[in-house]
């Protein structure tokens, strides 16, 4: 989760952003796939590649060797990312338009592995049209278009053409993906199979969202208890 609290969208401001980027392909595709995927930015684009550059120490440990309390140092690995070279991503051969699936490299406990999305009918033929008018060959990356900050821009951009009054970042449709399916009733355990998340336990911090859906009735209904 990002560190910033997000401010959640609704389902109309959703649209709003989305259809303020109808101008563009590559955005309206990309955004119509985050919204209806609940993926990552850098599962779709890809993770920008690193290299250790050495360790700092960040602190202390009490540790007991042959019975007796010893402090040791506590390090924390330090990486720089390498300029324009990443790491997985998605690629037009990932996606399969017969079953409606859409290969993911997710990383799990630092390991790479693959995983799938399912894309609605609507998304595939978005797909299948900006495939078709870039002329896109199997081993090209679908969501490299754009730059990843050009990406990350152009949401901020969208969300004000489309008149939201809160800010929006990428990470507010895998937001809104998550909600929209527990408001449907959907557990942590099948939600978590479609957006990668490490445990169905993180999915807990959506409900207080989802609880605010009932504030209005339950004050009207309390009142009298």
């Amino acid at each position: 989760m990002p560190k910033t609290d997000i401010i959640p969208c609704t389902k109309e401001e959703m649209d709003k952003l989305i259809e303020a980027s109808i101008d563009d392909d590559f955005y309206y595709m990309i955004f119509n796939v985050a919204k209806t995927t609940g993926r990552r930015l850098g599962e779709l684009y890809g993770n920008q590649k690193k290299k250790e550059i050495g360790r700092k120490k960040i602190g202390k440990r009490i540790v007991y060797i042959d019975g007796k309390q010893t402090a040791i140092d506590v390090n924390r690995t330090i990486y720089k990312k390498i300029p324009n070279q990443w790491d997985g991503g998605v690629k037009v051969k990932d996606i399969d338009f017969d079953e409606n699936l859409m290969k993911i490299w997710v990383l799990k406990r630092g390991k790479a592995i693959q995983d799938e999305s399912i894309l609605t009918n609507e998304v595939k033929k978005i797909i299948k049209h900006y495939i078709l008018k870039n002329n896109l060959k199997e081993n090209d990356y679908l969501f490299r278009g754009k730059t990843y900050r050009a990406i990350q821009e152009a949401v901020t951009r969208y969300y004000k053409k489309g008149e939201i009054n809160h800010k929006v970042s990428f990470h507010n449709f895998r937001h809104f993906f998550v909600t929209e399916l527990k408001r449907k009733g959907w557990t942590n355990d099948e939600i978590m199979k479609l957006t990668g998340h490490k445990s169905a336990r993180v999915l807990t911090i959506y409900d207080h969202v989802v609880a605010s859906d009932i504030k209005d009735k339950a004050l009207h209904d309390l009142k009298d208890l």
